[in-house]
């Protein structure tokens, strides 16, 4: 059926979904029975809200037990919320557990008429379509053998065939993507991407940043249950990364330096001087500092002296989320004379073109001793720029490149 373009295709309102987990199957029995049990109430999903366009292709992605899969199945209509509302236009297929809608029991080709029965379709229509559905799932003779003889991967083989040949008006894909040899993954990307190009509305669920980014027009982010950040894809997609760059950093332990506020001096020995402001962009700005492949890098740093006479370095780096440093520069290192002889000064450090692809990345400022080594005063600024791309690229570096045929 044809979607009414003037009202959203999924719309989720405040919905929560809590789940009961019980000690053991005696327990679930004391409940039913009217017996105190041990139970755990477990919440998966809090307040989340969020409408889909009609032909919209939406990313869902979070940590894992952020309630991505529960938030998949109940759009699916497989459970509902505890609370709240979700409407949903069409007909929905679904790709969840993998062969979750199957009888063990039945044969391959059984599974897929009920399927379609499952979805309104006629019998004689859906059997129209088992030779595309099964020449897709490449099964064999075992279209004809019980579900229950099947691999994990044949299961999902015939699962994704399936949901995407009864021409769902939305398309609901949890990790369909994960189970596979490379060859049937690419069969079901070429897949998605022409139902895509149909104007059917998806939803896809992936640990994978590229398929979101590829597929997805938007992205929700989910962490604890709730709605983290939503919008376009490649800008949700790049926060999520970031977030899972620091907390690995706070994890093992290393990199305190690009955790710390915005603003943190710190002093060894006797302090000739410190660093009392760090503008990038040489402005002043709202941080992160937006730039493009190619584009002028420049940082400006005041300075003030306690001591005029003694000769001081400035050195100035770029460092990636998880602690990669990019770029490194001191005026000791690039042959300039030492600063002295003044009580205040502005340094102006410029890079004319800076090749970086795309990311964030935290700026460090250090007043060095006259030998480079002896770090007087540093200022970090986290999360101070931002390459971005119109792409998005898994590339740290832009560079001009050619394809040469022989």
């Amino acid at each position: 059926m044809a979607l009414d373009p003037n009202r959203p295709a999924i719309s989720v309102h405040d919905v929560h979904k809590w789940y009961r987990v019980y000690a053991s199957p005696t327990e679930r029995i004391k409940r039913v029975v009217g017996r105190r049990s041990r139970h755990l109430d477990v919440q998966a999903l809090d307040r989340v809200s969020f409408a889909v366009a009609p032909g919209t292709a939406v990313g869902i992605i979070g940590e894992n037990g952020a309630g991505k899969s529960t938030l998949m199945k109940i759009i699916a209509g497989t459970t509902t919320p505890t609370a709240g509302q979700i409407e949903v236009q069409g007909t929905v297929a679904a790709i969840l557990e993998l062969g979750a809608a199957f009888h063990p029991e039945f044969s391959g080709r059984d599974n897929a008429v009920l399927y379609g029965a499952l979805m309104g379709l006629e019998r004689h229509d859906m059997e129209a379509r088992l030779a595309r559905i099964f020449d897709f799932a490449e099964l064999g003779e075992f279209i004809d053998h019980p579900v229950k003889s099947y691999s994990t991967g044949m299961a999902m083989r015939l699962a994704f065939a399936v949901a995407t040949h009864v021409e769902p008006d939305v398309l609901v894909v949890d990790e369909a993507l994960a189970v596979g040899d490379g060859y049937f993954q690419k069969k079901c990307v070429d897949t998605i991407r022409e139902i895509k190009d149909r104007g059917t509305t998806i939803v896809f669920c992936s640990h994978a940043m590229y398929y979101v980014t590829s597929f997805c027009d938007r992205a929700i982010w989910l962490a604890g249950g709730r709605v983290e950040r939503d919008g376009p894809s490649k800008e949700v997609v790049e926060a999520y990364e970031a977030h899972l760059q620091l907390r690995d950093i706070r994890r093992i332990g290393g990199g305190a330096a690009t955790v710390v506020p915005d603003r943190v001096p710190s002093t060894q020995g006797r302090r000739v001087g410190r660093i009392t402001a760090v503008r990038p962009g040489g402005r002043s700005t709202e941080l992160p500092l937006t730039l493009s492949a190619g584009d002028e890098l420049a940082v400006e740093i005041e300075l003030q002296s306690t001591d005029p006479a003694e000769p001081y370095h400035l050195g100035v780096a770029l460092d990636t989320l998880d602690g990669r440093c990019v770029l490194a520069a001191s005026t000791k290192r690039d042959g300039e004379p030492p600063l002295c002889g003044a009580e205040r000064y502005r340094v102006r450090f410029v890079v004319p073109s800076l090749p970086i692809a795309a990311g964030l990345f935290h700026v460090y400022v250090f007043l060095l001793d006259e030998s480079g080594l002896h770090n007087h005063d540093q200022v970090i600024l986290t999360e101070a720029v931002r390459f971005n791309s119109p792409e998005w690229t898994p590339s740290l570096i832009e560079v001009g490149r050619r394809w040469e045929h022989r």
